[in-house]
């Protein structure tokens, strides 16, 4: 579900969090429980990855001209279940950029309770994709980048953001 956000401009007020992306669970989200899917997730935190894409001046014009951000790996921690119909109202963090890695997590909450479901965090890495390599970001989603940080820079990072996956053994 594309929802389309304008992208910010200089000298805007940046939220802290990103609170752009809302959607419901879709029939098509849900397994034989009534249970949004472990992929729907995916999904849902991938659109909410759009909206930021486009806030940060990233369109269809961006990736024509041969620049992208592919993600290179995604960490999702699955807390409590959405059922078919529930709305969902997902967050940003901008937690960290360079000159070609973008580090952010987001939140995934039931909108009527605004209990958190789940969260996502990924590191995404910006491409020329004509070459199939990594690239700089070009200065204009830089300057976005920068003006997202500085507001989120005032959130706390979230206790599970950097969390390994491991079982561990009681001595």
């Amino acid at each position: 579900m594309i929802v389309k956000i304008a992208p910010l401009k200089p000298g805007e007020s940046v939220p802290a969090p990103l609170n752009f992306y809302h959607c419901s669970v879709a029939a098509e989200w849900v397994d034989y429980n009534n249970h949004m899917t472990e992929a729907a997730y995916l999904t849902a935190f991938g659109w909410a990855s759009d909206v930021l894409f486009q806030y940060i001046g990233i369109n269809d014009d961006y990736r024509a001209a041969g620049n992208s951000y592919y993600t290179v790996e995604t960490h999702i921690i699955y807390e409590r279940e959405a059922d078919f119909g529930d709305q969902l109202r997902i967050t940003t963090q901008v937690l960290d950029f360079d000159s070609k890695r973008l580090h952010f997590n987001h939140e995934m909450f039931n909108a009527d309770n605004n209990e958190r479901l789940a969260t996502c965090e990924q590191m995404l890495l910006h491409v020329d994709s004509a070459a199939a390599k990594a690239a700089p970001i070009p200065d204009s989603v830089a300057v976005a980048l920068t003006a997202i940080k500085l507001s989120h820079g005032r959130l706390p990072v979230p206790p599970e953001v950097g969390r390994t996956m491991k079982i561990r053994r009681k001595a």
